[in-house]
């Protein structure tokens, strides 16, 4: 049986049968025809010379030029696949750069055999992509914006060449007709390409009885995700990859002509290639054979390259870009021919929301019982790692640190050195650049592999049933086929088909906007049924309000309705105050660092220095100032505190919030479990005289141990007191009612209950139960809800509530017989009494709370309990509770009131969820870093939108997702010690931004002025490069290193200005000494150049060590004992800054020994400049404590 090739799925979907072998036929009689042209045009310029000559140049090509060449076609072939993972990465399914480079080589092999400007070999990638299991709509994406981008790249290249071949005077009608049609026809199909995509309307009007095969390959793009090829954004960026590979292949060309020992004008050669390209793009022939040789031997004599030379680079060119690549292409494309295994953790599902389950479990080869642990297994293991999951191994984590563009530009540089013959310091800047990335890379991993770690045992779990059984998974291991098993409080792991549901409330606000939970239930939906109509299913990211449910798993990662919309949003999560921080920081070095060198190279050019030297001088002068250790440091820095905070039981769960809580200057929490012990303890069951009343207890025991929604600890304490009762073996639940935050109350229909056959049994919030009331119990007498009776209720509730009790309302009604029950039958029910609870003050609470005082925290509490109880808890604990705003007054209050009154208010009570949001963002207006600690679903809002989210290892999972540290224990004490912990990092990742910025700031004012004055340069670029090395590794230790007391103290806080401050003063110092420095050696080093750099290498290097012990503490510098590792690294480091030159070594780095005096006068400069910086330390943080002191209100 023949084998289809990767394009047959969709060819046979646009080419009808009878078409096809016509196809064949005629792809057979192109290739020859192509064969007979390359012959003919070879033939032809052999005419213009001979055959001695020509092969003379093929064999003397430089073999240096020819590897050049070969690595711009490698690059042309990442560029292709990293057009291929833009748009795979912004539909959420990412691909790697290896897979991508193969399907590139697979593509230019079929854009070659099948000649169709780029079509052909799309539609092969498109293929492959399918059958690796990608969504269909995304891979469709693809394929039209690789096209548009092609063409529009095209069209500007063109639209670029087409002046200079005017210019030179070679615009024939003939060529400017082809080059116009051209450019127009790419410009039209780039425009209308993505405005076919997704619109079956439009399709449906093309004229297909006329162009059958563009009707049918428009109507299969009807298929292609519509927000994707409509956005702008991503095809620019495609459009720039595009024109990236035709400018490398052009590129190539002109290194080919060099190697042959000609220099050809590198925008005359563009304007040529383009000419040829077009002739290949349009013509019917493979791979453009014969056309392209002929238009580009022509083009390069036009530019002044001789016939040999033309055809010989033109052969070799296509040697590398067609022939060469051939092989590997066919073997590639061949392989995927034969290839037709489809992952099944892809399985497609499509509308699984409207046929039967049991199709839906066929088409999921799964089965009631759940998939066998090995069938799971294997789709775990098949199922795409997205963005965030995949792991960065170390050889990624170098290339990371390498692609930044100062890196990148030195490398530039060390190339041109290499290209000019200077081996030896191409190698040593490529092997200081390595070492370093090397250096950061292995710490980076290191602590990405600690915090992973850290992570884990908090990780979110799911319960599913595989092979008959319920096991506790992962929740990234819940895979398609898998029966998830739901109760109140789980996060929902993967988009699924309900099969079993109890009263079962889903919070699908996230997805849908709506306020109040939906009721899930099992059966069918119609197949256009809106995701809000979808009552049989639930979807990844909402969370269980109550009930249970069992889940038929169909979509999950990025093929979940979640994963669809982050397919179409750039989403990031918002900012946070240390990376806002960064940011800042980050631009102003960069400005600083724009400024100097723009201004070092070109004086040096004007004083006309050598041009290849005064370049990567300037290059090392930017490096020299930016802090490129400061990501490993920053990781290691924050690992190291995550692994502190872990063993004092706090869980990190996103590693730039340790310096937010550091900073951190309000914490917002609950009362219950916080401030007091979390153990509640049903007091009393009272009647409306405050008697205990049995019946009114068995009717609490009746509505919370038959509630099947969210528990809490007040539930616990009535099925608990309610052991004592006589048991009710008729009583059974007919239909609840589930709690809710905004009713505030839970409702359970008893048949068979004492007094009633269909009694509903209502307990809430007393306020809230009431409005539902109409009449009340006294004794036997059944009274009107009047004022009077109001009245009296409300004294209870104040009299128990000022003595701590949180107060519950509990109600019944008897029903009539019926099906179903819900909120409407809630309703003229009547008052039966209360239910008391109370939960003592924590054991050194008080304690804690001076504490976290000292610490400069401010605690205020959000409460949804009465105020009357907050106010009681907040007075028993020492809190200064001088005023109290509760929900109503919130809830009348505007925004610009709340932002004043909000951080003069410690206690707020009566809240609902939204109302705690409000108060988290009010508080951060005002210009504090507010942290918020909660373990209830009803806290996952303001979770979210505090600077710093706290949560507890009990949590719900909705809580936990949304918190950025998890403690072990509900405990303030144990938030303490990780404020702590967060202010000690913090001030490491300060201290190593200050020390490096002033000292290399300092540096580079200093070889800047130097180079504009001595007559040579002061300093080579291998040698600053050295120097920025050799004094990073003691700041390695910075990371563990000891903090003052005084730091740990306040909260902190990125302040740019002060460091830009900082930075310049110690800068000018540091730079004043230099000068002193150039002085002395510029009189005593009468030998040389190499003399006063050696000279100025150890000074330089001596004195920013000893910046690091001034720097790192306020105090002087001997009053504050650094960590071992800081002190014994920078000790080494400075030893080998004082025998480098002395070394054998010495002379790789343009270093010679030093005279015993210039070595001595080196040694007593950077001693006076010690004692210099301790000085202008002392000053500046005086001068900053009274500016502070008089900005303070």
């Amino acid at each position: 049986m023949p084998v289809k090739p990767p394009t047959a799925g969709f060819i046979d979907q646009a080419v009808p049968e009878e078409e096809q072998h016509y196809s064949r036929s005629a792809l057979w009689l192109t290739w020859l025809l192509g064969a007979a042209m390359f012959a003919t045009v070879v033939g032809v310029a052999l005419q213009f010379t001979d055959v001695e000559s020509f092969t003379h140049l093929l064999t003397q090509a430089e073999p240096l030029w020819l590897v050049g060449a070969l690595a711009l076609q490698v690059l042309t072939y990442m560029a292709q696949g990293q057009v291929f993972r833009v748009v795979l990465r912004a539909g959420a399914q990412p691909l790697s750069l290896w897979e991508a480079g193969k399907l590139s080589v697979m593509k230019l092999f079929v854009d070659q055999a099948l000649p169709s400007s780029g079509i052909s070999g799309a539609f092969a990638v498109v293929a492959s992509f399918v059958r690796l299991g990608f969504a269909k709509p995304l891979v469709l994406a693809s394929l039209v914006l690789d096209l548009s981008g092609y063409f529009l790249a095209y069209a500007v290249s063109v639209g670029v060449a087409l002046p200079v071949v005017i210019f030179q005077g070679h615009a024939t009608p003939a060529v400017m007709t082809a080059c116009l049609v051209f450019v127009a026809v790419s410009l039209l199909l780039a425009v209308v390409t993505p405005r076919l995509a997704g619109n079956r309307r439009l399709v449906e009007h093309l004229p297909g009885r006329h162009f059958p095969i563009v009707a049918r390959i428009a109507s299969l793009l009807t298929g292609a995700d519509k927000q994707l090829v409509r956005s702008q954004g991503l095809l620019w960026r495609i459009t720039l990859l595009e024109l990236v590979i035709i400018v490398l292949d052009s590129a190539t060309l002109w290194v080919l002509v060099r190697a042959l020992g000609v220099s050809a004008p590198p925008l005359g050669l563009f304007a040529g290639f383009m000419l040829a390209s077009v002739l290949r793009s349009i013509g019917i022939v493979p791979g453009g054979l014969g056309a392209f040789e002929a238009a580009a031997v022509v083009t390069l004599h036009w530019v002044g390259v001789n016939i040999a030379v033309a055809l010989s680079a033109t052969l070799l060119f296509r040697g590398l870009t067609f022939w060469l690549p051939m092989l590997p292409g066919l073997w590639l494309a061949h392989r995927e021919w034969r290839s037709n295994v489809k992952p099944p953790a892809r399985v497609a599902t499509g509308d699984y929301w409207s046929p039967p389950v049991s199709q839906v479990f066929s088409s999921l080869h799964s089965t009631p019982q759940g998939l066998s642990e090995a069938d799971a297994n294997a789709r775990v293991r098949s199922a795409p790692a997205t963005p965030k999951d995949r792991p960065r191994g170390l050889a990624r984590l170098v290339l990371e640190q390498m692609r930044t563009p100062l890196v990148l530009i030195l490398i530039v540089g060390a190339l041109v050195a290499v290209v000019v013959g200077d081996w030896l310091d191409a190698a040593i800047v490529g092997c200081i650049v390595l070492i370093s990335a090397v250096l950061s890379a292995w710490y980076e991993n290191r602590a990405s592999t600690a915090v992973e770690q850290l992570r884990s045992k908090i990780a979110l779990r799911a319960t599913v049933r595989r092979d008959g059984k319920a096991v506790d998974i992962a929740a990234s291991e819940v895979v398609p086929g898998d029966i998830l098993i739901l109760s109140a409080g789980s996060l929902i792991a993967a988009d699924g088909r309900i099969l079993q549901a109890l009263d079962c409330f889903i919070g699908e606000g996230l997805l849908t906007g709506e306020t109040f939970p939906v009721e899930k239930l099992p059966g069918d939906c119609a197949a256009d049924a809106t995701l809000g109509q979808r009552h049989n299913c639930v979807f990844m990211g909402t969370s269980v309000r109550s009930g249970t449910a069992e889940v038929l798993v169909t979509r999950y990662a990025s093929d979940s309705e979640i994963g669809r919309i982050a397919k179409t949003l750039t989403l990031r999560p918002p900012e946070t105050e240390f990376e806002r921080g960064l940011r800042r920081f980050g631009s102003l070095l960069l400005r600083v660092m724009l400024v100097i060198t723009i201004v070092v190279f070109g004086i040096n050019i004007l004083l006309h220095r050598p041009a290849l030297d005064t370049l990567l001088f300037a290059i090392a002068l930017s490096i020299g100032l930016s802090p490129e250790l400061l990501p490993a440091i920053l990781s290691i820095t924050l690992a190291k505190g995550a692994q502190r905070m872990a063993a004092k039981g706090v869980i990190v769960r996103h590693l730039n919030a340790i310096e937010n809580l550091g900073a951190m200057d309000i914490l917002c929490t609950d009362k219950t479990g916080t401030l007091t012990r979390g153990v509640v303890v049903l007091d009393g069951a009272m009647d409306l005289a405050g008697n205990a009343d049995a019946t009114i207890l068995q009717l609490a025991v009746f509505n919370s141990s038959l509630q099947t929604g969210m528990r809490n600890a007040m539930d616990d304490a009535i099925t608990l007191a309610g052991k004592t009762l006589a048991p009710c073996p008729g009583a059974s639940k007919l239909d609840e009612v589930p709690y809710d935050f905004v009713r505030k109350r839970l409702s359970v229909v008893v048949a068979n209950a004492p007094e009633a056959a269909r009694l509903m049994v209502t307990k809430g919030a007393l306020d809230n139960v009431l409005e539902v009331c109409t009449q009340v119990r006294r004794g036997e007498q059944l009274l009107a809800l009047s004022d009077t009776e109001r009245a009296a209720i409300a004294q209870r509730f104040a009299d128990w509530s000022e003595q701590g009790f949180r107060v519950l309302g509990l109600a019944t009604r008897v029903l009539p017989d019926q099906p179903h029950y819900g909120r409407d039958e809630e309703k003229a029910m009547t008052f039966r009494g209360f239910l008391l609870f109370f939960d003592p003050p924590e054991p050194g609470v008080k304690d804690t709370l001076a504490n976290l005082e000292r610490l400069g925290v401010r605690v205020k509490i959000i409460s949804g309990d009465s105020h009357l109880v907050a106010r009681h808890v907040g007075m028993a604990v020492g809190l200064p509770v001088e005023r109290i705003i509760t929900g109503a007054e919130l809830a009348a209050m505007k925004d610009e009131a709340l932002m004043h009154l909000a951080p003069l208010t410690t206690l707020f009570a009566e809240v609902d969820p939204n109302q705690k949001e409000r108060i988290i963002r009010a508080l951060q207006k005002t210009g504090h870093v507010v942290g918020y600690m909660g373990d209830g679903i009803n806290d996952a809002p303001a979770l979210q939108v505090a600077d710093i989210g706290i949560s507890v290892d009990n949590a719900a999972d909705v809580a936990k997702q949304a918190a950025d540290f998890v403690l072990l224990e509900h405990n303030l004490d144990v938030l303490r010690e990780g404020i702590e912990e967060g202010r000690h990092t913090f001030a490491n990742t300060l201290k190593y931004i200050s020390i490096v910025s002033s000292a290399n700031f300092g540096n580079m004012i200093s070889m800047a002025l130097a180079s504009l004055v001595l007559p040579f340069l002061p300093m080579l670029a291998k040698q600053i490069l050295l120097n920025n090395f050799l004094s990073d590794i003691p700041s390695m230790g910075i990371a563990s290193d000891n903090v003052d007391r005084e730091w740990e103290n306040t909260p902190h806080r990125w302040n740019i200005r002060e460091i830009r401050t900082f930075m310049v003063v110690f800068g000018l110092v540091s730079s004043l000494f230099d000068v002193l420095t150039f002085a002395a050696l510029y009189l005593l080093a009468e030998k040389g150049p190499e003399v006063f750099r050696s000279g100025w290498f150890v000074e330089s290097l001596l004195t920013q060590l000893l910046t690091i012990f001034i720097v790192r503490t306020y105090r002087p510098f001997y009053q504050s004992r650094p960590a071992t590792l800081l002190l014994l690294s920078a000790a080494a480091i400075g030893l080998l800054a004082v025998g480098l030159p002395y070394s054998p070594i010495a002379s790789w780095f343009g270093l010679v020994p030093l005279p015993l005096p210039i070595l001595l006068t080196v040694l007593a400069i950077s001693l006076a400049y010690m004692g210099a910086a301790e000085w202008v330390k002392r000053l500046f943080y005086r001068r900053q404590r009274l500016s502070r002191a008089r900005a303070a209100p």
